[in-house]
């Protein structure tokens, strides 16, 4: 007799109440049959609760064994979440009395599901037949940032071109690259490229009549792309000659691996009995080929499994919006073509997320999708409406159509306002409190409404690289790169000129514009900027004024040779003190990029501003994460021209670089796009810039080959069914062509219009209990933009559930008869702006009274301070404390610890602190030897051995030198004998931070092993105890040495505790002596208390 899967969800709910019964929908999905399946899951489902139920129900019930099973998804979080909470829930059932006792041994024997992503599974099936093929399985992949570099040097030395291309350097970058991962995503060739093009050319020149612009167009974009594609071609051959490999071209090459060698597919059946494939609606054409070939069909005999291998697809389709990425709103409609059998189709309609107010919204969008599908009669299934959850609450659905931008962004920030101050919401301890989030459709959005949040004083966080580079901290840097790095960047320094910290005026502005000029004009003085740009060969990249004016970049470089007469006092001074400061940081540019961004916070004291805005928990977290991203890009090898270049193409409007999952956060309003938020939720959301033709976008460039270079045509797709086509061979004449190209065009932008209004639902189902939905009637045009259609939606519910919605405007005005008030009435601003703002009054009293301020001796104070009231005297007393502390401090020269650490840092502080001060003081360039660059890639070899879905980041793995290394080989040899090598870690590569004695402590555990408690040590809810284990590839440490080399384990060991909740007293700490095959594990490690006196007691060097 089966258990049930109700059954099963009682007996946990009486080891864990969070278990709840499952629905009627969940039943059948869980409890369905060992067959090919379909589980349409709405937002907010609740279905990786269902999927790891579904493990649970084919465990118990003897189908399957718990490694029998693989699941896959789309991010390391993702699968991290999975993993976890399906092993959660089999520890549950194992403590369970629904479990024999031979079953709860045999269960905990075979406890770890394999949960991947599809990138590291097609890793994993690569890594085992590459050779079959003659590719590099050990080759590391190579991130984004490194393929992108390699696109850029190939198309700027890009030399035997077939045709002039129109289209801008960066430009031809994109297209490169996607023609390149669209080549491999869907198995064609560059040859077969260029013959679809030459067939269509072929047809349109034989057709009677005179073309039209409409057929001109599609000329010129196929004469641009039979120009790249060479290049194209090169890139492909490079990469793969050297084993430069990209995670798409794993893919590519897994599917490719499976449909030449069938017996893989047999191997992979055999080993998983049942697959799980979660997000199925935002897979490509690749990764369904390569599953479809290894769950779908028997590639000996080419037809489908007889019996339908188990794989269960689980998504939404209305949650589709990555179609730049390839994947496809049909994509689970077309399942049964991939994996046949009865496949059936279950529905998860049960939103554990969204209030009532919210779902209604989501419907409603629903439903308009399904009409406009229905008008294009379109035979697509249609997805179930939304029901809320038991206890759901009626929800807020707030809406504003404000007068400009500035003032929707302000509307925003009073709205999170109310609810971010909120009593009750600040008596919470922070875990418990409302999340916060404003996903924009475009990066240009996040400026304004940030500023408006800061301005209130509610703290933000820019979530990904396109909008952190708009942060002002980060502008300020990159505004600097750009100066240092290039010559003509004239916008660049102006943005520094005029900020808060040189606060140049107009006056003196001009006056350096003017000695510019003259620079220029004067005998044999060119502007160096454009010399450079014309030997580099490419002067049309140049800024307009610097062809005219010279550099004023250079002109700024030789301010001292200017008449100072032609400038106020202040503004030279300002002027010189500004060149210096550059020809400083200029002469550090040979350095490495991430050096030299460190020399530009600590120039520009960037570092201490942000601190004194937002505190030391928060103030650095912007200018921390650029470094990140720095690092990461620097280890691809590029230069700092192209490092400014990347992140221009990173921080393009729509897809730019692929980023990691969002991490939700309840101590700060977190600001992204709503590409970025998909799969997170947060209790309070708003969604603005709902203008018509900008939310939904209109006029973009969207997917449609006859126009865009960068695409493929779509006859080449393997989703060729699901996309427009182009029917030449039914036109007659060039009006004919003409008329077809129209429609054709028509059917691309309908495509992508319904897209946009996935996105919309998307969004909108984000919000757990409060959703604000915003626009404004005057953008950047000189006409009233009127509210889009999504907010139609928006205002239709609102008005059809009056005790869920608020106005914060009258909806009802709008001003189609007048002018853009910001047109009409410019804002003005006091230039250059006084960064104290109303605040500099207070400020300049506050000086006039400590500079005429008595001075007293020592003895007279003391009496003046007695005569004083109680705390006034406190007061008085503290200070004069301080002032003594001045005094006997101003001998030895003061070094301040910074506000972040790393480990490695933290052990120069105890070993040897006066060469740590040495460090803050006066920072050398670093210098990496051949030991530690061994080391760094015996870790990276060590992390890509394990194939844990955590070890593999689309962004984070770097292009690595190559060459061959002895020693390497040997350290991989010892490390393989060594009884670590038998283990499966618990974690690795767990970067962690946390703070100690107010300073923030950063570092990364290499790997995290998991033991059994022997019963006599094991502490009741505890089962297991942790250690924490560290790889060292140089000699062995004792005595001293080795001492001060324990503050990393013991800040490792704290760090796991505070990341995990464990009992510190259960986790240990080693290291491992990779070359002596020697695991040394120190006693006595410091605990808490010892490592935070560590820090407090040397906070100041002297």
């Amino acid at each position: 007799m089966k258990i049930s899967p109700a059954e099963i969800a009682a007996a946990l709910k009486k080891i864990d109440n969070g278990v709840n019964a499952p629905t009627d929908e969940q039943i059948l999905v869980i409890s369905s049959p060992l067959e090919p399946a379909v589980v349409v899951a709405g937002a907010g489902s609740g279905k990786t609760e269902t999927m790891s139920a579904r493990v649970l129900w084919l465990v118990i019930n003897g189908y399957v064994k718990p490694d029998q099973i693989l699941g896959l998804t789309f991010t390391r979080k993702a699968a991290g979440e999975l993993a976890i909470r399906i092993r959660t829930r089999l520890r549950q059932l194992i403590n369970s009395d629904l479990v024999s006792p031979e079953l709860a041994k045999e269960i905990e024997n075979n406890l770890d599901v394999t949960v991947l992503t599809y990138h590291s599974y097609a890793a994993r099936v690569l890594s085992e037949h590459a050779i079959r093929i003659g590719i590099d399985a050990d080759a590391t992949p190579i991130g984004e940032a490194a393929a992108w570099q390699i696109a850029s040097d190939a198309v700027n030395n890009f030399e035997s071109l077939s045709a002039p291309l129109i289209s801008a350097p960066s430009t031809v970058i994109d297209d490169v690259m996607l023609l390149s991962k669209l080549i491999a995503e869907h198995g064609c060739s560059v040859a077969d490229v260029r013959i679809e093009m030459e067939r269509i050319i072929s047809a349109l020149t034989a057709l009677p009549g005179k073309d039209t612009k409409e057929i001109r167009d599609i000329y010129q974009a196929f004469k641009e792309r039979s120009a790249i594609l060479p290049i194209v071609a090169r890139i492909d051959e490079h990469r793969k000659s050297r084993g430069l490999l990209t995670f798409d071209d794993q893919m590519s090459l897994a599917a490719e691996l499976s449909q030449l060698f069938p017996d893989i597919g047999v191997s992979e059946r055999a080993k998983f009995k049942v697959v799980l494939l979660d997000e199925y609606q935002d897979t490509s054409q690749s990764q369904l080929t390569l599953l479809s070939n290894l769950f779908g069909f028997d590639k000996t005999t080419g037809a489908a499994i007889a019996t339908g291998h188990p794989v269960t697809a689980v998504g939404d389709p209305f949650q589709s919006i990555y179609g730049w990425r390839g994947a496809s709103a049909d994509t689970l409609d077309s399942f049964p073509a991939y994996f046949p059998g009865v496949s059936p189709r279950y529905s998860l309609s049960s939103s554990w997320r969204n209030d009532h107010v919210i779902l209604d919204l989501a419907n409603n969008v629903i439903s308009y999708i399904n009409d406009r599908t229905r008008l294009r009669d379109q035979k697509r299934v249609e997805v179930a409406e939304l029901k809320a959850r038991a206890n759901a609450g009626l929800g807020e659905l707030a809406c504003g159509v404000f007068e400009t931008k500035s003032l929707e962004a302000q509307g925003i920030a009073e709205y999170f306002e109310k609810l971010w101050f909120d009593p009750k919401r600040a008596a919470k301890l922070e875990k418990d409190r409302s999340s916060f989030a404003v996903l924009v459709r475009n990066r240009k959005q996040i400026p304004d409404i940030e500023s408006a949040l800061r301005t209130l004083r509610i703290p933000v966080e820019v979530v990904g690289v396109g909008g952190l580079v708009h942060v002002p901290e980060v502008a300020d840097v990159i505004a600097t790169l750009k100066v240092l790095a290039f010559p003509d960047k004239g916008s660049a320094l102006m943005r520094l000129l005029t900020g808060p910290r040189f606060a140049i005026g107009a006056k003196d502005i001009a006056a350096l514009g003017e000695f510019s000029r003259k620079r220029a004009a004067s005998e044999k003085r060119d502007s160096r900027a454009l010399v450079k740009l014309i030997e580099a060969g490419n002067p049309s990249s140049a800024e307009n004024d610097d062809i005219f004016m010279g550099s004023i970049v250079d002109a700024l470089d030789e301010i001292e040779s200017a008449e100072s007469t032609a400038f106020s006092k202040e503004g030279y001074a300002r002027l010189v003190r500004a060149a210096r400061e550059f020809r400083t940081l200029r002469s550090r540019v040979g350095t490495s990029i991430t050096d030299l961004i460190i020399d530009i916070e600590r120039a520009q004291h960037l570092d201490v501003e942000v601190l004194v805005r937002d505190g030391v928990a928060h103030g650095r977290r912007h200018l921390d994460r650029f470094l990140d991203e720095a690092a990461k890009y620097q280890r691809t090898g590029g230069s700092l021209s192209q490092f400014l270049n990347w992140l221009e193409a990173a921080t393009s409007e729509e897809g730019g670089l692929k980023s990691g999952s969002v991490d939700v956060r309840r101590d700060v309003v977190q600001i992204l796009t709503i590409h970025g938020a998909k799969g997170a939720e947060w209790d309070v959301v708003a969604v603005p810039g709902l203008a018509k033709g900008q939310f939904p976008v209109e006029g973009k460039r969207v997917d449609n080959w006859l126009k865009d270079e960068g695409q493929i045509p779509f006859s080449l797709r393997g989703d060729a069914d699901q996309l427009p086509k182009f029917r030449i061979e039914n036109v007659m004449d060039m009006k004919g062509a003409k008329a077809e190209r129209i429609r054709f065009d028509d059917e691309c932008k309908d495509k992508h219009l319904d897209e946009e209004f996935r996105l919309g639902y998307v969004a909108f189902t984000r919000a757990k209990t409060h959703l604000l939905c915003t626009t404004s009637w005057w953008r950047d045009g000189e006409k009233p933009v009127p509210p889009s259609a999504l907010l139609e939606q928006v205002l239709t519910i609102a008005n059809a559930n009056p005790k869920a919605a608020k106005f914060l405007t009258d909806i009802s005005e709008h001003p189609l008869d007048e002018n853009n008030p910001n047109l009409a009435k410019p804002k003005s601003e006091i230039w250059p702006r006084d960064p104290l703002g109303d605040m500099r009054t207070i400020f300049n009293e506050s000086v006039s009274q400590v500079i005429s301020a008595k001075s007293f001796e020592r003895a007279q104070l003391v009496d003046q301070i007695s005569k004083l009231p109680s705390e006034p005297a406190s007061w008085a007393r503290d200070a004069i404390a301080l002032l003594d502390e001045i005094a006997r401090s101003r001998n030895p020269q003061v070094i301040f610890l910074p506000q972040r650490l790393s480990v490695s840092t933290l052990l120069t502080l105890q070993s040897d602190p006066s060469e740590l001060a040495l460090r803050i003081r006066r920072p050398m360039p670093s210098h990496t030897d051949i030991y530690a660059q061994r080391g760094t890639n015996f870790h990276s070899w060590i992390e890509k051995h394990f194939k844990s879905p955590t070890l593999f980041s689309d962004d984070e793995i770097a292009l690595e030198s190559g060459g061959s290394d002895l020693e390497l080989e040997i350290l991989k040899q010892r490390w393989f004998e060594s009884d670590w090598a038998k283990l499966t870690p618990y974690e690795v590569e767990t970067s962690f931070e946390t703070v100690l004695g107010g300073v923030l402590i950063r570092g990364r555990m290499d790997a995290i092993y998991r033991f059994q408690t022997p019963d006599e040590d094991r502490v009741p809810g505890n089962d297991f105890r942790y250690e924490v284990v560290d790889w060292k590839t140089g000699k062995v440490k004792d005595g001293e040495e080795l001492a001060n080399a324990t503050i990393q384990l013991a800040a490792y060991r704290l760090a796991f505790s505070r990341l995990t909740g464990l009992p510190i007293n259960l986790i240990s700490a080693a290291f491992h002596y990779v070359a002596e095959n020697q695991t040394l594990r120190p006693a006595d490690l410091m605990d808490e208390a010892d490592l935070i006196a560590l820090v407090e007691n040397v906070k100041v060097f002297q």
